[in-house]
C-alpha cells in the first residue's frame, strides 16, 4: 500500500503539468515528493496510522500484555524486556513524520477552501496517533512539534498535557465534521469515503478511550453514548490478500518474522482454551469459537510448531480465517471497545445495573457472532447468555469467593475488555492503567519482578532534540497517568 500511494503521489506531480513544461526543472528529482493535494496527502497518513496501528511496537506491546510470546532471535530478548530505542522507531516516524506532520499539511490546504470536512477527518487520525502516543511513551513533543523554524528543539510536553490537547483535537475535528461544510474525493479516505456521521462517532469513542486512560471515567461514560452504535461503523484498518495491502500482523508473524512470535503459555490462552485451569467459561459462557479464531495449533504443522496467533486465511487456500488473516481488518476504534467502555465506566460509578446491563448487551452482540469471522461462528460453539445480579453475589458463577457484587463485576468487565483487545493496542495501556488498583489482569514478568511501564522514545529524536529528558525514563517507570 505504502509503494503504490508513493507511486501514485508520483506520477499525478510528473504528468500534471502540459507537455510544453516537461523539461522544466529537469534536475528536480521526481521520487522526493514535496507537495501533493490535500486528500492524496490524506490518504497517505491513513496509510501511516495504518501501518504505525501494526508496527513492530504493536507487537510487543501484545507480547508484554500476556498475548503473544516472543520465542526467537530478537523477539526472544523483546519477551525478557531487553529492547533499546531503536526497536521504536519505525513507529516514532509513523507517528510524527508521516502521519501529524503530513496531516497538518492536509489542514492548511483543506483550510484555504474551507474545506470543514477533510479537517475533521485528518484532526481525528491525528489525535489516534497522538493519543496512542502519549498512552504508550508518557510525556512526548506536542504543543511545539511542526514548526522546525521556531521550535528546532520541541519540548516534551507532560503526558496529561497531551492528553488534554489530543481532547481538543477531538472536539475541533468534531466541530468540523458537524459543520457540513466541504467533501473529500471518492475514495481518499480509506476508511469511511467520507462518511462524516461515521468519524463524529469513532470521535466521541475515541475520546471515551482517552478519559478511560486517564481516568476520568464520568467523561468517559459521556463520550461513549455518542460513540460507535454498530460494527459496521468502527474504525479498521483495510487489508486484502494483495501484497503489499495485507494485513501487517499477518504480514509480520508469516512472511517477515516467520517463527520469532508464538503464543507459548500467554496469560490469554489459558482464559480461553476450554480446557485449561483457567478457562473463563462457565453455563452462560462458551469461548470455543472465539478460541480457535484467535489462535491456531497446528503442532509441526505450524508456522513455529506450537499455539500462535491464527493467520489461517481463506484467501491462501485455508477454509478458516483466523483474527489476523492476511485480509481480516485490524482494530483501530471499534463497537466492542465502545460497549465495554460504557460497562466499565458505570462500574466504576458503582452503578451496578447500568454496567450490568451494558456488559449484556456486549454478550447479546458477541452472541450473534460479534466481531468472530463467519467461518468460526459456523465450525465452533459459541455462547454469551445474559447474565443476571445472582451471577455476582458471593458464590455466584462470576463470584466463587466472598466479593462485593460491583467488585466481581468490575473484574468480569476488566477481563472481557482483556479478552476483547487481542491484536490491539490498547490492552496493553488497559493492564498499565488497572494494575496497581489489584484489579484486572494479574500478569507475571518474564524474567526479574517487573512489567513494562512504557516504550522508549524513538533514537532519532533521543540523539537530535536538546529537550529529551536526562536521564532518559526508565522501561518500568509508569508513565505520569499511572503512577
Amino acid at each position: 500500500m505504502k509503494r503504490f500511494l508513493h507511486f501514485a503521489i508520483s506520477t499525478v506531480l510528473v504528468f500534471a503539468s502540459s507537455c510544453s513544461n516537461f523539461v522544466k526543472d529537469l534536475n528536480v528529482d521526481p521520487n522526493n515528493v514535496t507537495d501533493a493535494p490535500a486528500d492524496m496527502i490524506l490518504t497517505g497518513a491513513q496509510v501511516a496510522s495504518v501501518n504505525f496501528n501494526g508496527s513492530r511496537i504493536a507487537i510487543i506491546a501484545n507480547m508484554w500484555s500476556g498475548y503473544m510470546t516472543g520465542i526467537q532471535r530478537q523477539y526472544l530478548n523483546y519477551q525478557n524486556y531487553q529492547y533499546t530505542a531503536v526497536e521504536t522507531e519505525d513507529a516514532w516516524t509513523y507517528i510524527y513524520n508521516q502521519t501529524y506532520i503530513q496531516l497538518e499539511k492536509a489542514i492548511s490546504k483543506y483550510a484555504q477552501v474551507d474545506n470543514q470536512r477533510g479537517i475533521g477527518i485528518a484532526r481525528v487520525v491525528q489525535a489516534y496517533v497522538m493519543g496512542s502516543a502519549a498512552a504508550l511513551y508518557g510525556d512526548i513533543p506536542f504543543s511545539q512539534f511542526g514548526n522546525p523554524q521556531q521550535f528546532p528543539n520541541p519540548v516534551f510536553d507532560p503526558q496529561p498535557t497531551v492528553y488534554a490537547g489530543v481532547q481538543r483535537l477531538l472536539d475541533e475535528g468534531i466541530a468540523a465534521l458537524e459543520s457540513g461544510k466541504g467533501a473529500v474525493t471518492n475514495r481518499s479516505d480509506i476508511f469511511f469515503n467520507g462518511d462524516a456521521a461515521k468519524w463524529i462517532a469513532v470521535a466521541h469513542t475515541l475520546k471515551a478511550r482517552l478519559y478511560m486512560e486517564t481516568r476520568e471515567y464520568e467523561k468517559a461514560y459521556s463520550e461513549a453514548e455518542k460513540g460507535i452504535a454498530s460494527r459496521p461503523n468502527s474504525l479498521l484498518s483495510p487489508h486484502t490478500a494483495t501484497a503489499g495491502t495485507r494485513n501487517r500482523y499477518y504480514a509480520h508473524n508469516v512472511e517477515d518474522r516467520a517463527g520469532d512470535v508464538s503464543s507459548r503459555n500467554a496469560y490469554l490462552t489459558t482464559l480461553l482454551d476450554p480446557a485449561g485451569s483457567r478457562y473463563r467459561g462457565n453455563a452462560k459462557t462458551d469461548e470455543t469459537a472465539r478460541f480457535n479464531f484467535y489462535f491456531v495449533n497446528l503442532g509441526t504443522k505450524g508456522i513455529t510448531g506450537e499455539i500462535e496467533p491464527n493467520y489461517l486465511s481463506v484467501a491462501r487456500g485455508d477454509s478458516l480465517n483466523g483474527i489476523i488473516a492476511m485480509n481480516a481488518p485490524s482494530s483501530m476504534v471499534t463497537y466492542e471497545e465502545n460497549l465495554l467502555i460504557r460497562a466499565e465506566a458505570a462500574a466504576r460509578a458503582a452503578n451496578f445495573t447500568a454496567a450490568l446491563q451494558h456488559l449484556n448487551s456486549f454478550r447479546g452482540y458477541m452472541n450473534s457472532g460479534g466481531y468472530i469471522d463467519p467461518t468460526y461462528r459456523s465450525k465452533y460453539a459459541l455462547r454469551y447468555d445474559a447474565y443476571t445480579e445472582p451471577d455476582f453475589a458471593p458464590g455466584g458463577i462470576n463470584n466463587p469467593g466472598q466479593l462485593d457484587k460491583i467488585r466481581a463485576l468490575l473484574e468480569e468487565i476488566l477481563e472481557e475488555r482483556y479478552v476483547t483487545f487481542f491484536c490491539q493496542l490498547i490492552g496493553f495501556n488497559d493492564v498499565r492503567r488497572t494494575r496497581k488498583e489489584g484489579v484486572g489482569i494479574p500478569l507475571t514478568p518474564s524474567i526479574g519482578n517487573r512489567l513494562p511501564e512504557r516504550f522508549f522514545y524513538g533514537q532519532n529524536e533521543i540523539n537530535s532534540n536538546a529537550n529529551a529528558p536526562n536521564p532518559l525514563p526508565d522501561l518500568f517507570e509508569p508513565t505520569r497517568v499511572n503512577q
